[in-house]
């Protein structure tokens, strides 16, 4: 009988584990290049990314820069890492900020039900911080 339950659970598990919840896990980064329509000339690469963090319900300003300072940033190798920890601010709404070199213009991306951001800024040394001519990502899960 308790190798019948076990069987049970373990099908159950597996059931779960396969659901359209699970499977579907979000994710939200900025492109490595504008949208088309913005007619920038190419290329035109990630330049600043930058998390907002926005009370519930209160209007963005669009000229204030991003606003979460990360939790936490470090060096390996070449690369600068900057990471932010979401979720824990509950009434908040968060974003991510894009902006692509030669433009002001910022793709804003809604970031809600994100577990954490990441950007990353290539290359970077100890005595001269990271490039003027760094590429950059940001993801988020």
């Amino acid at each position: 009988m308790t190798q019948h339950r076990i069987a049970v659970a373990m099908l159950v598990l597996a059931a779960l584990d396969a659901s359209p919840a699970h499977a579907q896990q979000h994710h939200v980064e900025c492109p490595a290049e504008p949208p088309t329509e913005w007619n920038l000339p190419k290329p035109a690469p990630l330049e600043q990314a930058a998390v907002l963090s926005q009370p519930v319900g209160e209007p963005i300003d669009e000229k204030a820069p991003g606003t979460l300072v990360p939790d936490r940033g470090y060096a390996r190798g070449d690369v600068w890492h900057n990471f932010w920890i979401m979720g824990d601010e509950p009434g908040w709404v968060h974003y991510i900020d894009c902006q692509y070199q030669g433009s002001e213009r910022i793709l804003r991306l809604k970031a809600d039900g994100l577990k954490q951001c990441e950007q990353t800024a290539r290359p970077y040394t100890a005595k001269q911080g990271v490039a003027n001519n760094a590429v950059q990502t940001m993801s988020c899960d």
